[in-house]
């Protein structure tokens, strides 16, 4: 079992959250606190969850990046994914929930687009 960290860096008008390990029912709630966080921060949040390092994630996973969605959407601001590799994609796309989220291959990319 990987170990779940989280890293929240700020650039500016946006906070990205670098996901490492597992993301499962035992570890989503970090991500729930670190996405609290990052919403906070800012008026009209915009945040990129770069999921580069991320090794697995469970529908507990994909329920908190869908809330973190809705909480950013709320607070007039955006969540976007970064880096989602093959399994999170297919966990998204089986789901119906892939269209929910603006996906971007890097997060320099996302960082690019969202200024």
């Amino acid at each position: 079992m990987d170990e779940f960290t989280v890293d929240l860096d700020r650039h500016g008008d946006i906070v990205v959250i670098r996901l490492h390990g597992e993301l499962d029912l035992r570890t989503a709630p970090t991500l729930r606190d670190c996405l609290a966080v990052a919403l906070s921060q800012l008026d009209a949040p915009i945040v990129v969850v770069d999921a580069s390092r991320l090794t697995f994630c469970d529908s507990s996973g994909v329920s908190v990046l869908l809330s973190g969605y809705g909480l950013a959407k709320a607070a007039g601001g955006h969540l976007a994914l970064s880096c989602v590799g093959g399994r999170l994609t297919r966990v998204l796309e089986v789901t119906g929930l892939i269209s929910h989220f603006q996906i971007f291959p890097t997060t320099h990319e996302a960082l690019a687009e969202l200024r």
